[in-house]
């Protein structure tokens, strides 16, 4: 770094403190008190699973190289007072032309949001835990959207291969209890190059950039399908909640400063905020008029779910968590903010579930994963178009 970049730094260090003075000077702690609710939980077991995701990229010239995965864990615990963990793991590497920028991590994030919900519900069927924990929030789950005709090729096939996506909409269906998302599937995508050549001919059925715009069509359609399953498809009907250490929700307060700073930085004591609805309305949720039509009872019941948050510090000090809740008609009623801290306590180190961390280090691809990845396909040596710096 520049020394000239560093000197700007201190220029700006009575700045900051200028900005941390006013932000505390603006909010009112009795206010703040009047919604936390202290409380101190009380450990409980009940058998819960925990999952995270992760992705990861390499560019070269002319394509990117991927890879997407999920991983859920769950903890057992024995009579001896012992336990053992049971873990599912979900992943994919492969090549992807996506030629629109904008939307690079966007379509790798839809892919990794495929896997971790395959890989939680392949592992909540099989042993049908009461607590389904998702790393971040349910309601980011709302932000995925349809990938474009026009992130990989120009907007000319849209009608076709859209067409194409939606027409496999009942496969994927009767998929849905297999290991593995219908779009990894290798003999899937052989499946679909030979319609898209039987569509186009041989000349442009065989591209990587027309598969390509239409798989990832279809990898939107089967993770609407999984949520949809998640949430309304799973008869023991588990208690659905997402935790996450971040938030930039400000409806508590109606502050320019977000509500989980105000009370990580005001209340000491373990507890609790007052409950919210999250507004579904403001998220990116993006059905497609056609899968509306072809799958109109999911569309609907997906767009009724309604959702809660609260706040919590699961032990004194500053450490806060965001929960939200998806109000299950048929029994969310019966669990309060501190029947879940109770839940969360028993599976947390300091303030944070260990399931999550276990999961997040156990699924994160790290830079040595794809160079390694990298060697084994060949590529080290691949331009990337940086080689001009060297």
């Amino acid at each position: 770094m520049k020394i000239e970049l560093l000197s700007k730094a201190q220029s700006l260090k009575s700045e900051v403190l200028r900005i941390k003075e006013k932000i505390d000077k603006s909010i009112d702690y009795n206010e703040v008190l009047k919604k936390w609710i202290e409380y101190k939980p009380s450990s409980r077991y009940v058998p819960a699973a925990a999952e995270d995701g992760s992705f990861n990229k390499k560019y070269y010239l002319g394509f990117y190289l991927y890879a997407v995965a999920g991983f859920s864990n769950m903890y057992i615990e024995e009579k001896d007072g012992e336990g053992r963990f049971i873990d599912e793991f979900v992943g994919d590497i492969n090549l992807s032309v996506i030629k629109n920028t904008n939307f690079v991590d966007t379509y790798f994030r839809n892919l990794m949001f495929l896997a971790e919900l395959k890989a939680l519900l392949n592992l909540a069927e099989r042993e049908k835990p009461k607590l389904l924990i998702l790393d971040g929030t349910l309601s980011s789950r709302y932000i995925s959207i349809l990938p474009k005709t026009n992130w990989f090729i120009s907007e000319e096939f849209e009608g076709q291969l859209f067409d194409i996506a939606i027409s496999y909409t009942d496969i994927l269906k009767e998929n849905l209890n297999n290991r593995e998302p219908l779009t990894f599937n290798k003999d899937f995508h052989n499946e679909v190059k030979d319609k898209l050549i039987s569509t186009f001919g041989k000349l442009k059925g065989d591209r990587k950039d027309i598969f390509e715009a239409v798989i990832s069509k279809i990898a939107y359609f089967e993770y609407l399908l999984l949520l949809h399953k998640l949430l309304k498809g799973l008869d023991w009907n588990p208690l659905v909640i997402g935790v996450a250490k971040t938030s930039t929700l400000t409806e508590i307060f109606n502050s320019s400063i977000p509500d989980i700073k105000i009370f990580s930085s005001f209340t000491q004591s373990s507890g609790y905020s007052i409950k919210m609805q999250v507004n579904l309305e403001g998220k990116k949720w993006e059905f497609a008029e056609k899968f509306e039509a072809i799958e109109k009872n999911i569309e609907i019941e997906l767009r009724d779910v309604i959702i809660d948050y609260f706040y919590c510090k699961l032990r004194d000090g500053r450490d806060i968590l965001l929960v939200e809740l998806y109000e299950n008609p048929e029994f969310t009623a019966d669990y309060s903010p501190e029947d879940i801290m109770d839940m969360l306590s028993y599976y947390s180190v300091g303030n944070y579930p260990f399931l999550l961390t276990r999961a997040d280090k156990e699924v994160r691809i790290t830079k040595k994963d794809m160079d390694l990845i990298e060697d084994i396909l060949g590529l080290k040596y691949e331009l990337t178009g940086r080689e001009a710096l060297i």
